[in-house]
């Protein structure tokens, strides 16, 4: 007998079944509860097809006829290698950037109903737009914003910003390009003295304040992006009571003096502005519930936007404003890219007379964004979802963020369109989904999910997410829940590496780390989705297990944020085609990747999900909180003890879990209800880590192990109630009862994820 389980899951398929014996009346009354089953199943497949026209060119899902079954003798993968096709996501990405694709405009929906149009033309089951309305922001592009240098006594102005980035090919060269701008920035005409801040992060603001002893009320601060997210810089500039921010994107961290910028090669140039967001996510108006029609809208001059306003230039505008700042000598850490030495300023030499203004005239408006949903209903377990996304919309033409992930999924829906011609369906449902308004918020993705919110969390099995498929073309960049990472490292061992040195991705992957790691012994990846894309709502909200995927640069040995032309009107299909991946060798080697990982998701008896990496994970996230802090806590009466306990629970019942599924594994196929019992424990085990009632401040963030940093939102923290608010403490909160609650709900939760490995768990 096998222990663990419930007491059902030891009984194999004979004994599940009622053992009936001789008799006419028992034979009289089977017969009559066969007839009345196969009445209820005639019913059930009759109502369970749709009785309308789906968006399928007007015909119905089932057009094709039956359903094809599962073929054993299909190679799904060999399948997939052979038939990706890099000359057709190169024609999808050329056509898909030929315009500007911002969220809200004619171009962003046309794109939208092209993607339809494709998807629906490679043999999807059905395709359907899912549309709401949101607040979106926009600049004005009758009075772009700008920046001045003014003489305030004399009303001179000394210098001024360029208001659109300079066209350097044909291709930049059009009408539908808007000017540069932070979106949810608020409009504003500020003028004050000028502050460097370095990056803008906390420890920057506080060197500016407390080392210097800087009073920063009505000054204009300036930072460089990199580091941490830009709205958390403004975020850090409001607390510390600046006016307004400009950002700029600093020569040390996107181009180099060895190498001609753009149109030359991928490094920026001094005319490139690196447009984005400064808001959160989803739709402001209705935060935690979908943007439906029947939504119940918090005012505009209610909603909790940033209240200073915030603009970007590039650096050719930025040597302007920081070459002639006084003030004392920025440290060397802060010292960027640009012919002078960098001064924090306030203001310009002894006279008072010159000051910074900043002039911005975004506006915000309701408008539809239109996500694009396609899938291919699963033969077995129709109810079960293997999500893959990407989004569509662009700040400009988007050619690497996000259309070459487009470009890619795109080419997925064809080629597992060919597989269904092919007879194979796979066992459980693939959902395709094409994303709108990711850029100003992750508003499409995440209006979606608060939607389907109740049934994503019964059902969904793994969201799979591609934001760009190539930055370049030197390694793998992976963040993926624990329990996804197995699966990922087996699909990589079947994809032949794009670099003819190494045989498999895998291989590529473990000999190209991120970092400068060496003699490691699997392919480096991180636990750290953020909230930079659109598997955040699938990961924090419905507890979807996620990973995230692309193929980067060397980053060991090209220290930069984010490749150079990220979010300028320089990312264009040229830039991509002649720089970042000149043959789309690397694009089609991840987009094999990902086509085969969803098929072994969708396709797999037993979900290849390992709980062991799970417990291993929180096992060495938890081990270094502890070092750091063990003595401290225990001095302030935190229950590190129970912590301790629920850790080392997790790691035994994970132990035991895997060791009974591995020795039942092979008779699974013999009990198709204990395969769903052990693969809903296995989809389950991510949403044992949510917390209903989210972080601190943050209702929205519910993963308790692994989540956005309250003061960076692209990277994750292991414990991150605990981290952030031992971060809080370190910079001179008064926080512990806060920690103390924090450490309490890691120990539940973890402890909870003990029961749902266990048998009955009660």
């Amino acid at each position: 007998m096998m222990r663990g389980f419930d007491s059902i899951e030891s009984m194999n398929s004979e004994e599940l079944l009622v053992r009936r014996k001789k008799g006419n009346k028992r034979y009289l009354v089977f017969g009559t509860v066969c007839g009345v089953f196969f009445v209820i199943g005639v019913l059930i497949g009759y109502f369970s097809h749709p009785s309308t026209p789906s968006t399928n060119g007007g015909n119905k899902p089932d057009s094709r006829g039956p359903v094809p079954s599962g073929d054993d003798s299909f190679n799904s993968t060999q399948f997939i290698l052979a038939n990706v096709d890099k000359d057709k996501i190169r024609n999808n990405l050329r056509e898909y950037s030929k315009e500007p694709r911002l969220a809200g405009t004619k171009q962003d929906a046309d794109l939208a109903k092209k993607i339809q149009s494709d998807w629906i033309a490679n043999g999807l089951d059905e395709v359907h737009m899912a549309t709401y309305d949101v607040l979106l922001s926009f600049p004005n592009t009758t009075t772009p914003n700008l920046i001045q240098i003014k003489n305030v006594t004399s009303g001179q102005i000394i210098s001024e910003t360029k208001p659109y980035e300079v066209a350097l090919t044909p291709a930049e060269n059009n009408s539908n390009v808007v000017p540069p701008f932070n979106a949810f920035s608020p409009a504003g005409d500020v003028t004050g003295d000028l502050v460097y801040v370095n990056y803008g992060t906390v420890e920057d603001f506080m060197y500016v304040t407390t080392n210097l002893s800087f009073n920063l009320t009505g000054t204009i601060v300036i930072a460089r992006y990199g580091k941490i997210f830009r709205g958390d810089k403004v975020e850090n500039a409001q607390h510390f009571n600046a006016a307004g921010v400009i950002l700029y994107s600093d020569p040390r961290d996107f181009s180099t003096h060895n190498v001609k910028p753009y149109p030359n090669s991928w490094w920026l140039p001094g005319t490139g502005i690196q447009r984005g967001t400064v808001y959160g996510d989803g739709d402001i108006q209705t935060p935690l519930y979908p943007s439906t029609y029947y939504a119940n809208r918090i005012p505009v001059e209610k909603v909790a936007l940033q209240k200073i306003p915030c603009q970007p230039i590039g650096y050719e505008d930025a040597y302007q404003l920081l070459g002639h700042l006084v003030g004392p000598e920025a440290p060397a850490t802060w010292q960027g890219g640009l012919n002078f030495t960098y001064r924090i300023g306030p203001g310009y030499g002894n006279t008072s007379d010159l000051k910074v203004r900043l002039i911005v005239n975004n506006y915000i408006k309701v408008k539809p964004v239109y996500n694009v949903i396609g899938y291919i209903k699963g033969r077995e377990e129709p109810d079960r979802y293997v999500l893959i996304g990407n989004h569509h919309d662009a700040w400009v033409f988007g050619a690497v963020d996000p259309l070459s992930g487009t470009a890619s999924v795109t080419e997925i829906t064809r080629v597992f369109g060919q597989m269904l011609k092919k007879g194979h369906r796979p066992r459980r449902t693939l959902v395709f989904c094409s994303w709108d308004a990711e850029e100003p918020g992750l508003i499409g993705s995440i209006e979606w999910v608060e939607d389907h919110l109740k049934v994503l969390l019964q059902r969904g099995v793994a969201y799979l997410n591609m934001d760009s498929s190539a930055t370049s073309n030197f390694t793998l960049a992976i963040g993926t829940s624990p329990l996804l990472q197995d699966a990922i490292y087996e699909a990589a061992k079947h994809v032949p590496s794009q670099d003819p040195s190494f045989a498999t991705m895998y291989d590529m992957w473990l000999h190209r780390p991120r970092s400068n790691k060496s003699n490691l012994q699997e392919p480096q990846l991180t636990y750290s989705l953020g909230s930079g894309s659109d598997m955040a709502a699938f990961y924090q909200r419905a507890g979807i297990s996620s990973i995230d995927m692309v193929m980067t640069y060397d980053e060991a040995n090209i220290p930069i944020s984010t490749y150079p032309l990220y979010h300028s009107s320089y990312e264009t299909f040229y830039a991509f085609d002649a720089f970042i991946d000149p043959g789309f060798t690397a694009t089609a080697a991840i987009t094999k990747l990902m086509a085969i990982l969803a098929i072994n998701l969708a396709d797999s008896e037993l979900l290849p999900m390992k709980v062991e990496r799970y417990s291993r994970a929180i096992y060495d996230a938890y081990a270094t909180l502890a070092t750091h802090y063990r003595d401290l806590w225990q001095s302030k009466g935190v229950d590190i003890e129970s912590l301790d306990s629920a850790v080392h629970n997790f790691s035994l019942a994970a132990k035991a879990f895997q060791e009974q599924l591995d020795n039942i594994s092979k008779s699974l196929s013999g009990s198709p209800l204990l395969q769903r019992m052990i693969n809903d424990k296995l989809m389950q085990l991510e949403r044992a880590f949510l917390d209903p009632e989210g972080l601190p401040g943050r209702p929205d963030q519910k993963h308790m192990m692994f989540a956005p940093s309250q003061f960076d939102s692209y990277i994750d923290n292991s414990f991150p109630g605990i981290v952030d608010t031992m971060f809080q403490i370190e910079h001179g909160s008064d926080k512990w009862d806060q920690l103390k609650q924090q450490v309490y709900i890691a120990t539940y939760t973890i402890q909870s994820a003990v029961f749902t490995l266990q048998g009955l768990g009660l």
